[in-house]
This record gives structure tokens, C-alpha cells and sequence, in this order.
């Protein structure tokens, strides 16, 4: 835009200097004219002479200015993009030019070869005359396979010959697309392939998709081949004169070793490889005399082979061999996205967009998460490289963008949330069976596995193992409007040891670790944010997989990504995700279900409501605090970190004053796990002392000592949170208090920077959040619900049974009706910390839609959980409606406790034969109406 506006104003001022010419021109003759009549005793001929003089002055001076107005816009048109001038300046002015550059710039070119074939004569004469003087001496002339040994000149002028072949060819090119007949059989053309993919959709002429695809495969991997032959001729040309510098060598070697002066060059030709290990070891290179040595032998037996003519007819043969392999090779291969990555990247943002532009509007405290990348591997299955802008159909006003938020709302409008799956029997955009196993078929590496270029940022993790994305790139309801964050964020713990994702150079800002690779066009840069203690070094250049350093919490590391984009001249952020392997989005779609809050809590929840409200809080920001600590402790000051365990870890009635208690650390409470937990975490927020130096813990005991006052007092762990906690913190939620928008969003901010815990429960806290959300807008009218406990008839029986000893009561329902079989094994996975094994072994957090107790089954094994048909303890077991006493239309759901020996096993449920709280029952064995979906800590 900035090229075509410039060069709109360089025509308007073109023109109006001609206008103003003619107008000069004009005027100097009336002038003129007048000065006669005003001067009557003039001679008529001496007049007639001095206006003759005067004009041709006037008409010279107009030509030089009109000449220099046509450089001033020749200048302008050479220097703008051809595809922007029209037909008539591309004819007179730009090819003319184009045309005479090239002219120009191969003399030059000529004579800078010509200048440096003489330089290089005069230089081997002036070696030979001086020998004795010159030994040692790099010849200028010498050649080091690809580099010629070149002089500047000659560099300059083939590179402005490059430059003048590229601009003639690129002029020519828009010339030829802006002539009446080329703009016709654009326009037959594009009609054409917008006909055929019109009739391709109807399910009858699906061969015609077929031919199609191929016809593209062909073309792509046709230019491909072009390439691989054009690269291979020219490393064949360099090839052949390094091979005949070197068997002159070897001949004038020969004559040596003949005469008795051993197997080596003269003086005055010394080898090109002695000065470059000379060189080398000059420079204190001390590995240089091994790589000589074994680059020796490796050209010996290349010396050898190059003088037999048989190796090279083999040679050729196995080459043509490999061409055809990698043709057939690639042509058979596939990849699901065909887009730009920067048209990808736009397409991605677009539906982010949507997603926080509803969940700004919608009233009813939905907060949108899409799974974008399942539409995305749709939309380049069923477009192909589309672009946002342009028309889906030829003759449609409608465009990919609009297409886009037409399926937006597809899938998120209504009753129910859908899935692309869900959408493909649906006439708009239906798949046939074998698209729907294609493209089923191309996601099972990863929809975007084509792109990747970044390996796991994790030491000892490879690219087999999943990354789990707690932060996604795009737009986020923040401050009450759709905010852009060009960054991702991977869940990562503490102390996390970071390896470079790729290549590159380093550069340090602060605490943020940039690598830069490749230059120009081919220049990308990836930004790790908040590294400790690292070791990369500003300017020095690190290889994938080297150490850089580690993560200083657990908030996770924050990544962006930049890569060079040639239209607009400069790196641009793309969408890091894309080019990481086996990333899992963990934000998803969040639907509140109001009611869900016992009594208790709810009080404790209004009190600090009206608290932080008078400290100048947000509703938006409260919602989200207390969404956290109702996943932390259930809104209870009076919580410490494992109180629910048995004793003398569990918690007695004496135990809250009892400092040793209160002490305990991660390894008694997780049996050896989490040694970095020093002191259990207490109270609202769990304050905890860690390894990593947080003494939070600490801090509010001695805060309760000071103010005569119980650690475990309501009001005195909310004066500690703007009082008494370190000043970091005091200052961070200060900050905080401020912001507005979606509450599920700053949920997650509040779980990161001020809990420290980047994606644990994150779904269930950003539940909680909106829920509370909701209540805050209604004045906290909507109480109702209640928490199960376990029965205590059932309980007495199976008590040394239960899954980790833990007796099922206090867990998070999330979303899911109290006192309902779904909602009972949510909390009992919840307080329990469990989540879905996906069959990667990557940890899948469980949902707000998984359905009917008979559907979680199916829901579990959809997310990538994995699935089967025997029971193992910790298990979601999923019954078919009807079956075991279940109701026929719903099913039902139970937690696996415990599997015994004979193939039975142990269940726990709420809601079976209508009581809410946990009841447990044997089953003898698994049948054909029973399913299992398994879990990890």
C-alpha cells in the first residue's frame, strides 16, 4: 500500500509539472507580446529577434525542467514493485530501462572479466620471475571448489547482472499480465477451476476431485524435480573443476615423485588445502589436523575414481537412481496443510478472534475456546493454500473469512457445542467416508507435522513425547476488548532444564533468550522468555539441543516466533504452535453451570467479594481469585496441603496449631514425590515454602504471630495478601485488581503469576471462575447444591480398598450437576489430582461436556485419552444405558477403586439408586456393556 501510494503521487506530480509547462510556456508569450505594445518605438526585426531569443531561453528551461520531472519518475517507477505500474509506463519507461540496465551491467560485467584474466597473468608472470621472494605466499588465483578466487569488481558486476535479468524478467512478467488477451484467459482459467470445484463437491463426480489432486501433486512435485536437477548440475559443475584442479595436481605430483623430489606440488603451486590447514591452524583450530587428514584420504580415493571413466557412468546411474526415488517418494507422500504459513497464521487468529469477541457479548459467561486446529485441518483438506481475502467461489461475494465465522458459529451456536467431525454430515461441510478417512489418516502425525521445524524445548524429552499448551496464540477477551498475544505458553515445572529448539545465534534481552537463524529472506527468530541461570553467551552460536538454561517457576515457558515475510520486508510473528512437534491445546470451551457452591463457601465467598470490592477490585478480577481458591481449598482458610490423608499426615482436630504438623513437607504427603515442597501449602491460596526460595509459608505464620491472631482467621489471610506477603506479590495483585474482561482468562493469569502453578487444573479453576462471575453479576442470589460425602454404611466395608486410601468426598464437580453420577467421578478425579492418559502418554484434563455417563467413556478416547475393555484401578468406567441396573437413556459412570485378583473390581458412584453421595459396590467382571478409559497422576 505505502509502494502504491507513493507511486499515485508520483503520477499526479508528473502531470501537473507537464500542465504547468504548458502553462509557463503560455504565459511567457503573452508577456512577451504585451512588453511590445507597451513599447511601440521598437524596430520591428530587432523585436522580432530579442522575443525569438526570449522563447527558445524559456523553452530550454522548460526542457530541463520537464527532463528532470521524467527522471525524478522514471527514478520512482524503476525502484517500485512492476506489478503496480500500468501497462503504458511498464512499455515506455520501465522495459526500455530494464532492457538497458542488462545491457549495461553484462559489459560490465565482460570487462570485469576481462581486467581480471589480465591480473591474473600479470600475477603468474610476476611469480615466476620472483619465486624466491613469493614463496609461502596464497596465490590470488587459487580456487577453493565453489569460490573462484574472484576479484571484487567481477563479484559486483555478475551480481548487478543477477539483479537486472531478475528485474527485466519481473517487468516483463507484469507486462504480459496486464495485456486485455492474458487478462482473459486469466479470467477462463480461474473460472474453469472454480466450475470444477463446484462440481467436484457432488458426491457423483467425485473423480473429478481425484484428477484434480493429482494434476496438483504432479505440478508441485514436477517443480520440485526441476529444482533437485538445476541444484545437481551446478554441484556436477563445481564438482568438475575441483576434479580437474586436482588431477592436474596429481599429475604434476606424478612428475615429481618421478624425478625424485617425492609426491608433492612445486613450490610456486602450493595445495589449496596445505594453506587452508595453514590457515586453520593459524587461527588455533586443533581439531583442523584430523578433518585434513580424513578429507585427505576421502579425495585420494575421489582422485582415483575420477580417472576411471567407468565410476562415472555408475556414478551417474546411481544418481538418476536416487533423482526418481525421492520423485516417486514424494509424490506418494502427503501433508494435511497446504497454506502459506503466514495466510496459516491469519486464518488461526481469525477464529481466536471470534472466540474472544463472544465471549466478550454472549451473557450467559461462556468463555470460548475452539479447537482451531481441528477447522484448520479441515479448511486445507477442503481449500487447499486459500487465502483470507479472496472469494470462496468465483461468484461469491463471500469470503474465506466469512466462511470462517459462518463455521464458527456451526460449531458453537445452539444448544449444544459440535465438533468438525459433528459437521461433516452436514451438506455445507460434508466429507465423504473416504475423505473422512483421509484426512483422519493425515492428523495421526499431527495436523500440522509438515511444518515442524522447532524440536521439544526440554531436555530429556524427544519429539515423540506431546507438549502440553497451556496459553494459546491469538486473541483473548482482555480490558472489555479482543486482545492479540503473539506468544504461546507450554506447561512446564520448576527448574526445568531448557535446550535450544533450533540453531542459531544468541542474543540476550534481560532474562529473554533470542535465537536468530538464517539471514534475509531466510531469517527467523524464537524468543524464550524467562530464562535462569543461563548459559548461552550474547553472540555465540548454539546447536539444537544445547543447554540454555531453565525455567525459574512454575508458570511455564512463554515462546514466540518471528519468521521473514517478503511482502512486507521484515519477520513478522507466527503462531509457534505450528512448529513445534505434538503440541495439546489444554484451554477448551467453558460452560458454567450455576448452583454448584455448598453453603459455607458461599458465605466465605460474599465476604471476601465485598472485601476485595472495597480494595478496588474488578468483579472480573475477584471472580478469578476466588475460581482459584475454590479449586485450592474449597474457599477454607482453615485447609492445609494433604489435611484430607489419614493421620499423622491427615489432619486431627489438634493438628492446626501443631507447628511440626503444619511443617510436613512434599515427600511425606505425595509418598517421596515433590521433595521441592518444603513446608505444605496453608490456608486460601495454599502458601507454601519451596525449594526455589519461597518462604510463603512461613510468611504467614509469622504475619499471625504479629496481629495475635489464628494463621487459619479469614480476614487475616486476606490483610496478608496486601500486607504481608513478599513484596513481589503484594505489588503483582495490586496490578491485578485492575483488569477486566473474560474471568476464565485472568483465572489462568492468576494461576501463573500469582499461585505459580502454570496449568495445573486449569479447566476446572476457569469453571469455577466464570461461575463465581455469574454469581457476582446476580448479587449472589443463585446458592444451591452441596458437596457428597461417602456413605457411611457403604464406607465401612471397603475402607482399606479406596484408590491411594483416600476416602471419595471434597472434590471439585466442575460444571456437572450436584449429586449426579457425572459430577461424582469428576470430584473424585479431581480431589484425587487424576487425569486422562492419552495414548502418547501425554496427561489429558477431562471436560465440561463429556456427556452422559455412558458417553465418557467415547468422550475420553475423542480428547486422546486412552481407552479399553479391562479394568485397572483409577479408572472412569463407563456403563450402556440399561445394563447393571442403570437408567436406559443416560447410562452411567463410576471411578475404579481397586482391582482384585479374581477380574473384579471396586467401584465408587453418586446418584446410583438416587443417593448423592458416594455409595461403592463389587462388580464380578467386565462385560461387553462395560468400558474403561484409563488415568495418571
Amino acid at each position: 500500500m505505502k509502494d502504491k501510494r507513493k507511486i499515485i503521487r508520483a503520477r499526479k506530480a508528473f502531470r501537473r509539472s507537464l500542465k504547468d509547462e504548458k502553462k509557463f510556456l503560455k504565459q511567457g508569450k503573452k508577456e512577451v507580446k504585451k512588453q511590445k505594445k507597451d513599447s511601440a518605438v521598437l524596430d520591428e526585426k530587432a523585436w522580432k529577434k530579442e522575443i525569438k531569443e526570449k522563447l527558445e531561453e524559456m523553452r530550454e528551461a522548460s526542457k530541463e525542467r520537464v527532463k528532470q520531472a521524467n527522471e525524478d519518475y522514471n527514478h520512482i517507477l524503476q525502484n517500485s514493485p512492476p506489478s503496480l505500474l500500468n501497462r503504458k509506463e511498464l512499455r515506455d519507461r520501465r522495459l526500455p530501462h530494464a532492457r538497458k540496465r542488462l545491457k549495461i551491467a553484462k559489459k560490465q560485467f565482460k570487462d570485469a572479466k576481462v581486467e581480471a584474466k589480465e591480473e591474473r597473468k600479470e600475477s603468474r608472470k610476476e611469480r615466476k620471475t620472483n619465486q624466491k621472494f613469493l614463496y609461502g605466499q596464497e596465490s590470488k588465483a587459487k580456487s577453493n571448489f565453489f569460490f573462484q578466487g574472484k576479484s571484487l569488481e567481477e563479484l559486483k558486476a555478475k551480481k548487478e547482472v543477477k539483479a537486472a535479468k531478475e528485474n527485466l524478467k519481473s517487468t516483463k512478467q507484469a507486462y504480459k499480465s496486464k495485456k486485455v488477451s492474458r487478462k482473459a484467459k486469466t479470467f477462463l482459467y480461474v473460472l474453469g477451476r472454480e466450475g470444477g470445484e463446484l462440481a467436484s463437491e457432488n458426491e457423483d463426480l467425485e473423480g473429478y476431485r481425484t484428477l484434480q489432486e493429482t494434476i496438483r501433486k504432479g505440478k508441485r512435485y514436477s517443480r520440485l524435480s526441476y529444482n533437485l536437477g538445476k541444484a545437481s548440475v551446478k554441484t556436477g559443475q563445481a564438482t568438475g573443476r575441483f576434479t580437474k584442479k586436482r588431477l592436474t595436481n596429481t599429475k604434476e605430483r606424478y612428475h615429481h615423485f618421478k624425478a625424485g623430489k617425492g609426491w608433492k606440488l612445486g613450490k610456486e603451486n602450493p595445495s589449496s588445502f596445505k594453506n587452508q590447514f595453514r590457515k586453520l591452524k593459524k587461527q588455533g583450530l586443533t581439531s583442523v589436523r584430523n578433518i585434513y587428514q580424513k578429507l585427505k584420504a576421502a579425495f585420494s580415493f575421489f582422485t582415483f575414481a575420477a580417472g576411471n571413466p567407468a565410476t562415472w557412468i555408475v556414478g551417474g546411474i546411481v544418481f538418476l537412481l536416487l533423482l526418481m526415488m525421492s520423485f516417486f517418494l514424494g509424490f506418494s507422500s502427503a501433508s494435511l496443510i497446504q497454506q502459506d504459513e503466514f495466510e496459516l497464521t491469519k486464518a488461526y487468529t481469525h477464529l481466536t478472534w471470534e472466540d474472544a469477541e463472544h465471549t466478550r457479548k454472549n451473557d450467559k459467561g461462556i468463555t470460548y475456546y475452539t479447537k482451531v486446529d481441528d477447522v484448520m485441518g479441515y479448511m486445507n483438506f477442503k481449500f487447499h493454500d486459500y487465502e483470507l481475502h479472496k472469494p470462496v467461489h468465483l461468484f461469491s461475494s463471500e469470503t474465506y473469512k466469512d466462511y470462517l465465522s459462518t463455521l464458527w458459529h456451526d460449531l458453537n451456536d445452539g444448544d449444544d457445542l459440535k465438533s468438525m467431525q459433528d459437521l461433516y454430515e452436514t451438506p455445507k461441510y460434508k466429507l465423504s467416508k473416504d475423505d473422512q478417512e483421509e484426512i483422519k489418516e493425515l492428523k495421526e502425525e499431527g495436523v500440522y507435522a509438515s511444518m515442524q521445524e522447532l524440536d521439544n524445548p526440554f531436555e530429556g524429552k524427544s519429539n515423540e513425547d506431546s507438549l502440553t499448551m497451556t496459553y494459546r496464540y491469538g486473541y483473548y477477551d482482555l480490558d472489555g476488548k479482543p486482545t492479540l498475544q503473539e506468544y504461546i505458553l507450554l506447561e512446564a515445572k520448576a527448574h526445568q532444564t531448557i535446550v535450544a529448539p533450533m540453531d542459531g545465534v544468541v542474543s540476550l534481552d534481560g532474562d529473554d533468550v533470542i535465537l536468530t537463524n538464517g539471514k534475509g529472506e531466510n531469517e527467523s527468530r524464537l524468543t524464550l522468555y524467562s530464562i535462569h541461570n543461563g548459559r548461552a553467551i550474547e553472540g555465540t552460536r548454539v546447536l539444537t539441543g544445547d543447554v540454555i538454561g531453565e525455567t525459574p517457576d512454575d508458570t511455564g515457558l512463554k515462546v514466540s516466533y518471528q519468521k521473514y515475510k517478503n511482502k512486507k520486508e521484515k519477520l513478522v510473528y507466527v503462531n509457534p504452535q505450528f512448529y513445534f512437534p505434538k503440541v495439546i491445546q489444554l484451554q477448551t470451551t467453558i460452560l458454567p453451570a450455576i448452583g454448584q457452591f455448598g453453603g459455607d463457601e458461599f458465605e466465605r465467598a460474599k465476604h471476601i467479594y465485598e472485601f476485595l470490592k472495597s480494595q478496588g477490585a474488578s468483579p472480573q478480577a475477584i471472580a478469578a481469585i476466588l475460581g482459584n481458591w475454590s479449586v485450592e481449598s474449597s474457599i477454607n482458610p482453615k485447609r492445609a496441603e494433604g489435611d484430607y490423608l489419614s493421620p499423622p499426615v491427615g489432619a486431627t482436630d489438634s493438628s492446626w496449631d501443631d507447628e511440626r504438623w503444619l511443617a510436613i513437607g512434599g515427600p511425606a504427603i505425595y509418598s517421596g514425590a515433590y521433595p521441592n515442597i518444603l513446608h505444605r501449602g496453608l490456608g486460601l491460596g495454599q502458601w507454601t515454602d519451596t525449594a526455589d526460595g519461597s518462604t510463603r509459608h512461613t510468611a504467614l505464620l509469622n504475619y499471625a504471630r504479629t496481629q495475635n491472631k489464628k494463621w487459619y482467621d479469614l480476614d487475616l489471610q486476606l490483610d496478608f495478601m496486601l500486607h504481608g506477603d513478599s513484596p513481589y506479590y503484594q505489588s503483582w495483585l495490586k496490578d491485578f485488581f485492575k483488569n477486566t474482561g473474560s474471568a476464565a482468562n485472568l483465572a489462568q493469569l492468576f494461576l501463573t503469576y500469582w499461585e505459580g502453578n502454570s496449568g495445573d487444573k486449569l479447566l476446572e479453576r476457569q469453571t469455577r471462575a466464570t461461575e463465581w462471575y455469574y454469581q457476582i453479576e446476580k448479587g449472589f442470589s443463585q446458592t444451591n447444591g452441596g458437596q457428597a460425602k461417602s456413605d457411611p454404611q457403604s464406607l465401612e466395608g471397603v475402607r482399606g480398598d479406596l484408590y491411594d486410601h483416600s476416602v471419595p468426598g471434597g472434590g471439585d464437580g466442575m460444571a456437572y450437576a450436584y449429586g449426579q453420577c457425572t459430577w461424582g467421578v469428576a470430584a473424585r478425579m479431581n480431589q484425587l489430582g487424576l487425569k486422562l492418559k492419552g495414548r502418547n502418554g501425554e496427561k489429558i484434563s477431562i471436560i465440561n461436556t463429556m456427556g452422559n455417563g455412558q458417553d465418557w467413556v467415547a468422550t475420553a478416547s475423542s480428547l486422546g485419552g486412552e481407552t479399553g475393555s479391562t479394568p485397572r484401578a483409577g479408572a472412569i468406567v463407563s456403563f450402556v444405558g440399561g445394563t447393571h441396573g442403570t437408567p436406559a437413556d443416560y447410562g452411567h459412570v463410576a471411578f475404579v477403586e481397586k482391582v482384585y485378583d479374581d477380574g473384579s473390581f471396586l467401584v465408587s458412584e453418586t446418584n446410583y439408586g438416587g443417593n448423592p453421595n458416594y455409595t461403592f459396590r463389587k462388580i464380578s467382571q467386565a462385560d461387553s456393556a462395560i468400558s474403561f478409559a484409563y488415568t495418571t497422576k
